[in-house]
């Protein structure tokens, strides 16, 4: 008697670009529980992160599958599309308010290494700094409510949506809290004027160590706002005796700007890409 053969189909096993795509949005998730308050080491690791979402994406959809009969709804890609645009449109709004502070912060650095006393150039620079902080924070509140105004409407996922599509969407909805995030970083000032007085009366001397803390809760943007604030309003000896310590401050934190502005000029041109591929699956 012949023996009967059972023919057993096998699940089919994700590809690995798949199962890449999948582990870059856990990482992104992971840092996006992790990463509040925003600290410039934390919005340089979200920005990695996220570009290799963006490289893991574009590896997917160069994928055979990856064909415009895959992506079926065409609205859905249009929407996409759209969204992509005003992304680019918000990182640059992002990048020069990053350029504008950086530049801002040079004129004081500079005025600091040749001032003379109550020297009126630092005093200028100081003012013109803490006036472009008041603007940025108008500017960051408008391109945030867009912003989230984007995300409900394009960004949101659709039944429509196969996988590619999906991760675009999610990848794209991850992107818009990262630049709020940028963007309510360097807004930021000392949460109020007490805190702002309290937590730099140790840095310049008085010897208030209880507020020492206070200090160490601000980030990066909150201190040295806190800083610039308390010695333009403080008197020339003052100026003399903590100039030092304001230029290594200012220093470090130029240098950390630059690595916030890699990161974002990276995602903007991952961004265009990904317009790219997709535009591309559509002409086929």
């Amino acid at each position: 008697m012949a023996a009967s053969i059972r023919s057993t189909s096998m699940p089919t096993r994700p590809h690995p670009i798949s199962e890449q795509v999948k582990e870059c949005l856990n990482q992104l998730k992971q840092w996006e529980d992790q990463s509040l308050p925003s600290t410039s080491s934390s919005l340089c690791t979200g920005f990695s992160r996220l570009c290799g979402l963006y490289q893991s994406i574009d590896d997917l959809l160069q994928l055979p599958q990856s064909t415009q009969q895959d992506l079926a709804d065409k609205g859905c890609v249009d929407e996409v599309l759209e969204c992509s645009i005003r992304l680019l449109d918000a990182g640059e709004t992002a990048s020069d308010v990053l350029l504008q502070i950086k530049d801002s912060l040079e004129d004081v650095q500079m005025a600091l290494r040749r001032r003379s006393g109550t020297d009126a150039e630092l005093q200028k620079s100081m003012k013109t700094y803490i006036s472009l902080k008041k603007m940025i924070s108008i500017k960051q509140k408008t391109v945030i409510k867009s912003l989230k105004a984007l995300k409900k409407d394009k960004c949101g996922f659709s039944s429509a949506d196969d996988e590619p599509m999906a991760v675009v969407r999610e990848a794209m909805s991850i992107s818009i809290n990262v630049i709020e995030l940028l963007l309510s970083y360097f807004s930021a000032s000392s949460k109020t004027a007490s805190v702002k007085g309290c937590a730099v009366l140790k840095w310049i001397g008085s010897g208030r160590v209880a507020c020492e803390e206070e200090a160490k809760k601000m980030n990066e943007v909150e201190r040295v706002d806190a800083f610039l604030s308390a010695l333009y309003s403080q008197k020339s000896n003052k100026l003399e005796e903590k100039a030092q310590d304001v230029q290594e401050l200012l220093k470090s934190f130029i240098g950390s700007m630059q690595g916030i502005d890699d990161g974002l000029n990276l995602l903007q041109r991952r961004l265009i890409q990904t317009r790219v591929s997709l535009l591309n699956i559509l002409s086929h």
